[in-house]
């Protein structure tokens, strides 16, 4: 594959999600455990139950919420998404009520979390994550995106970056335009942009 410089490839914005005029605003890690204490007390027989009554209690002081990671690339051999923090927070949640795991383990990762993941050896080797806020670059609080060795079921090996790449929350705050950029080593790189349907939607 032949390098093409920084010419981008620029997606389609995302479809929006939510309509306005609901709450706004970003729960912290300690609203949210205090809110799990809540759930966990009002002994809720099926364990699906205790995410949904999270869900509305969430919902009742902070508006609606995705629930699954935004898709910043998906292709066969490459997943590149962005979750917020309750978001992850709530996915951990589920997976730890399953098997019984303290809820106290969890961890709270206060910021926007952009998650390289390469599903086959062959996928784009991904060496940098950029994010920009109205026009400006975005400095990352945290990245552990790193050179990795994948081998697939017939033994091939490929070393390619995975990882993630964490920006503060105020960056995917509504109010300005969100580009995310994926950069592979070779190639275009690609370009998102999030509207602020969606920006409303991260908690």
């Amino acid at each position: 594959m032949s390098r093409l410089g920084t010419r981008a490839l620029v997606l389609a914005v995302l479809t929006p999600l939510l309509a306005w005029g609901q709450p706004s605003g970003v729960p912290s890690g300690r609203q949210v455990r205090t809110l799990v204490d809540e759930v966990v007390a009002a002994r809720h027989a099926d364990k699906n139950d205790m995410v949904l009554d999270l869900d509305a209690r969430v919902r009742a002081r902070w508006g609606d919420f995705e629930t699954f990671p935004l898709t910043i690339v998906r292709q066969e051999s490459l997943s590149v998404d962005l979750s917020s923090p309750f978001m992850r927070y709530r996915q951990t949640l589920a997976a730890y009520l399953k098997i019984d795991r303290p809820l106290s383990d969890i961890r709270w990762v206060d910021g926007a979390v952009v998650a390289v993941e390469p599903l086959r050896i062959d996928a784009p080797d991904v060496v940098r994550i950029s994010m920009e806020r109205a026009g400006r670059p975005v400095q990352p609080i945290e990245s552990d995106l790193e050179p990795m060795t994948f081998t697939n079921g017939s033994g091939e090996q490929a070393v390619i970056h995975a990882g993630e790449v964490i920006f503060p929350m105020s960056a995917v705050a509504p109010g300005a335009p969100v580009t995310v950029t994926v950069v592979p080593r070779t190639g275009a790189s690609i370009v998102t942009a999030i509207d602020e349907a969606q920006l409303r939607m991260l908690k």
